[in-house]
């Protein structure tokens, strides 16, 4: 699972910033504040979600640390990068499955938000990888939902396959399956521990 999700923009920064500040509202948002970091062409965002912030932490206090509140607004070699954390990280730390929704619900708003922000919308999904081992049950029931679902995808089993074994653990530091990679355009890969069907339901389901 990637820490951040980034996009670059189409804009320059200041139709960038202005295209976050009104489309946060859209989104439920209410922007808290604007700092300016390193340069004129940088800046942190940060962003409120009441409802669903207020959800979580009932379900969880301890998660205050890892609720997403800030939008980055960076420069990146001249071109203009918007990006956030991932709320879904809060879903690997905590089994409260209402958690995992709210997460999956934030993530969507902030991915929809900062995809509608840059113009470059949606990541599209090129390939989906299924590492698994012949006897786990866990990557069968996964590849039977891929299937069921119509997903078009590989699967590979890494006893037949060192190689990718290798990659599998320098890539997500596990050594458990199933593991599912999402190739998304420009390469970008996303990487998926255990047979989550929250997280591929949100990610590969339209």
């Amino acid at each position: 699972m990637n820490i951040a999700y980034y996009r670059k923009s189409k804009f320059d920064f200041e139709q960038t910033l202005s295209n976050l500040l009104t489309k946060a509202k859209e989104f439920d948002f209410e922007v808290v504040s604007q700092t300016k970091i390193g340069s004129e062409t940088e800046l942190i965002v940060t962003l409120i979600n009441e409802d669903l912030i207020q959800k979580i932490l009932k379900a969880d206090a301890n998660l205050v640390g890892l609720i997403p509140t800030s939008v980055a607004i960076l420069n990146k070699g001249g071109a203009v990068v918007v990006g956030t954390g991932n709320p879904e990280l809060m879903s690997g730390v905590t089994p409260n499955h209402d958690v995992q929704n709210y997460a999956a619900e934030l993530s969507t708003k902030l991915k929809n938000l900062i995809n509608q922000t840059t113009g470059a919308g949606e990541l599209k999904v090129l390939n989906v990888k299924l590492y698994s081992t012949h006897t786990c049950p866990y990557c069968t029931a996964e590849k039977d939902w891929l299937e069921k679902n119509m997903i078009k995808h590989e699967t590979v089993y890494l006893e037949d396959s060192p190689k990718e074994a290798e990659y599998i653990v320098k890539s997500t530091g596990q050594m458990g399956v199933p593991v599912t990679e999402i190739v998304y355009e420009d390469n970008e890969s996303e990487f998926v521990i255990g047979f989550d069907r929250n997280k591929l339901t949100t990610t590969l389901i339209k």
